[in-house]
């Protein structure tokens, strides 16, 4: 049965508006790396995600998360949520997305954030922690929906990123998996995580000079989606003082159906947070468990082999 009878309370074939990518928009997402997708959800869709997130979204410290206490609240585990599931199986999703990232892809995890004024949301980052059981060079992506409006010159409240043409991530997956293997290895490699965390950590001289220079933010509807690869530097625009007393969004992600299982960089990930391509430690990751999941394969097998990949849309 559809959790709290989900498709009695909706249209099934309401959720996912039939929208018509051009070919500079093609164009753009493959330069840049990410793309905002006017009006993808239909209203139906988001008061139902809406609906899905308030009942399980919570402050980081009930769930003793790792990080996200700069969020008023937060929550993992919803791509279970049948929603979530009739919204990235629906024909129209499958071939808008399909069409953009041109391959076939595998679901993995959808999360929710709420931001309230005061709270600053996440700084400089890359998707390290929510893709550590991948090679460097499987690609990945994220879908953001916020569920109220977002205007930067007014409020903010939504993100802030980087073209991949300026500035890549690439080289973090890189540098993550080789520090994994000095990881294993017990070898020292403090200098060079000095010097990453100098940089690129949360208050790296890279980031604070560099990426605030060159950011992008978008103003989006209630509806509208942004699209991003797993190489886009961004961050969350902070919440500031206004007439909109909380900011709801949530994100769904994504690997292509090739991507291939790295135990060693999901360890080395999972033990320090997500942090080795940044030079930081944050301790044992205990809020996300996607790549744990995969007992029946091997190192180096294609995650489609096991019967806990998740949904190939």
């Amino acid at each position: 049965m559809l959790e709290d009878n989900i498709a009695h309370q909706i249209d099934l074939g309401d959720l996912v508006n039939s929208v018509k990518l051009t070919q500079r928009d093609y164009a753009y997402f493959n330069k840049h790396g990410f793309l905002k997708i006017e009006a993808l959800l239909r209203e139906s869709a988001v008061e139902a995600l809406r609906n899905a997130t308030e009942r399980k979204i919570v402050s980081a410290s009930s769930i003793d998360a790792t990080y996200g206490d700069t969020f008023s609240k937060l929550s993992y585990g919803l791509a279970d949520n049948e929603i979530f599931k009739l919204i990235y199986t629906s024909r129209q999703f499958k071939r808008i997305i399909g069409d953009l990232v041109n391959t076939r892809i595998i679901a993995t995890e959808c999360n929710g954030f709420e931001l309230v004024p005061g709270r600053t949301g996440f700084p400089w980052h890359y998707g390290s922690l929510s893709f550590r059981y991948i090679r460097p060079e499987d690609m990945a992506w994220s879908i953001w929906f916020p569920l109220d409006p977002i205007d930067p010159t007014e409020q903010g409240g939504g993100m802030a990123y980087v073209s991949q043409d300026i500035a890549s991530c690439a080289i973090h997956y890189q540098l993550s998996s080789i520090l994994s293997k000095l990881k294993n290895n017990q070898k020292d490699f403090t200098e060079i995580t000095s010097a990453l965390n100098a940089l690129f950590g949360f208050e790296g001289k890279f980031t604070s000079d560099i990426f605030e220079n060159v950011a992008i933010e978008d103003n989006f509807n209630v509806g509208d989606a942004f699209i991003f690869n797993k190489n886009v530097w961004h961050r969350s625009a902070p919440l500031l003082e206004g007439h909109l007393k909380r900011r709801l969004a949530v994100n769904m992600r994504f690997v292509d159906w090739r991507s291939k299982l790295d135990m060693e960089r999901y360890h080395g990930e999972a033990e320090t947070g997500g942090g080795l391509g940044l030079g930081v430690d944050f301790g044992s990751q205990k809020q996300t468990s996607y790549g744990s999941h995969f007992t029946d394969i091997e190192d180096g097998d294609e995650l489609r082999d096991s019967k806990y990949c998740g949904e190939i849309i």
